[in-house]
């Protein structure tokens, strides 16, 4: 899969470092899960070394090099850091000793994230490394090894490293004959499905260990929450925060690739769009508190439509999430809602530095950002507008005459009543 930055197109260098991005959050959420959990339940490994002491050490490993790969351009390639995350998980799994605990999710985090970014070869090749490294440790410096455990272990490690891998293969070996089996303009339109089966493959495989550490997560809270600390609460509800904004990633992922095969079906229903605000602003409230922003609601009146409230409310979340990422610390972001003509409107306001007025449309487009800015994916305003459109509404974007950048969403109103 991996190929030289200036032989790649543009949507495949977008498509790269959003995989980046994605697997980057992926490992450090996963990070932050196992610390949670190692302080929640300490224990001790060989040498009298605190599990949390040992998950710690491998944090400050991931975070120093991650900083040196970002500013040495010869360490940007996947391959040395996974080359590198291996024996240091080795080691670390050796030290706790304790067969298939919470340090064994990072095998299992780095065997997936591994296959989906290398080759096929290599990817076969760190699985089975990563398979003799767990054997190993547990039968030479782990005592009492149940053999059931580990066979299960190994094989979980294997069958999911193997899927992801033989999926990657699939993708490159489709991509390979549409390169040569049709000229310039056939191959951009294969390579685009191609992106598409890949990013749908790789959302699912990341939502799989997604749901179980939120899953695992929300355990956590309940039983555990009256023993912590309030610094190790702080760290637990981080922790959640995290995989809550992994999750909306993972869910743009799923609903571009649905509205780009133009497989994504509403499931309509007469419902008060003040509903679906209120939900989303529980999602994204954490994030505005996290810059100092604050967020005010002008919902006066019922705002009857019919529609889909699990997609009406990714479309809220993202306008929300939007406005979080492109204004300052401190600033205000708010939305209101009216009836009028037969239509009901959502306007979501911010006081921050406003849109250029040559890019209020090119702002809809997917991958697109507002000069060199690195923040979001760049899919979250091209699925708001999919979205809308599926409902026979519309999305527009404008400059406020007091400052600061609007989006107005219009739909049509839910014909002769009040919202239920």
């Amino acid at each position: 899969m991996q190929e030289s930055p200036d032989a790649r197109l543009p949507e495949e260098t977008d498509l790269h470092r959003f995989l980046d991005r994605a697997l980057l959050l992926l490992e450090a959420g996963s990070l932050v899960v196992v610390l949670a959990i190692t302080l929640a339940q300490p224990s001790t490994g060989r040498l009298g070394i605190p599990s949390w002491a040992l998950v710690l050490a491998f944090t400050v490993l991931f975070v120093a090099f991650e900083v040196l790969r970002n500013r040495v351009r010869s360490l940007h390639a996947f391959r040395l850091k996974f080359a590198l995350d291996l024996p240091a998980i080795a080691v670390l799994y050796a030290l706790g000793a304790e067969p298939g605990g919470p340090i064994f999710v990072f095998f299992f985090v780095s065997v997936i994230c591994s296959s989906a970014a290398l080759t096929l070869r290599e990817s076969v090749v760190y699985t089975a490394a990563a398979a003799v490294l767990v054997a190993f440790v547990e039968l030479v410096a782990i005592p009492n090894v149940d053999p059931q455990g580990l066979a299960g272990r190994l094989v979980l490690l294997a069958v999911f490293g193997a899927s992801t891998a033989i999926q990657a293969r699939r993708i490159s070996l489709e991509q390979a004959s549409a390169r040569s089996a049709h000229g310039r303009t056939g191959r951009l339109e294969e390579l685009d499905r191609l992106r598409e089966n890949f990013v749908s493959s790789i959302s699912h495989d990341l939502r799989t260990p997604l749901t179980a550490a939120r899953a695992g997560l929300g355990l956590l809270q309940e039983s555990a929450a009256g023993r912590l600390r309030s610094d190790e609460r702080d760290l637990l509800e981080n922790a959640r925060r995290n995989a809550a904004r992994l999750g909306m990633i993972v869910d743009d992922l799923l609903a571009y690739n649905q509205l780009a095969a133009d497989t994504l079906r509403l499931e309509l229903e007469p419902l008060d769009l003040r509903a679906v605000v209120s939900d989303a602003v529980s999602t994204v409230r954490p994030l505005l508190r996290e810059k100092g922003q604050a967020l005010e609601l002008d919902l006066p009146e019922a705002l009857p439509a019919e529609g889909d409230p699990r997609r009406l409310n990714q479309v809220v979340v993202n306008l929300l999430e939007n406005a979080n990422v492109h204004t300052p610390e401190g600033t205000r972001v708010s939305v209101s809602g009216r009836v009028a003509d037969g239509e009901v409107s959502l306007v979501f306001s911010d006081d921050g530095p406003g849109l250029p007025k040559t890019e209020t449309e090119a702002i809809f487009r997917r991958f697109y950002r507002l000069g060199t800015e690195e923040g979001g994916s760049g899919l979250g305003l091209a699925i708001a507008r999919g979205i809308v459109e599926l409902h026979g509404g519309r999305i527009r974007a404008e400059n406020r005459p007091q400052g600061g950048a609007s989006f107005v969403v219009v739909l049509p109103r839910r014909g002769g009543g009040d919202a239920p």
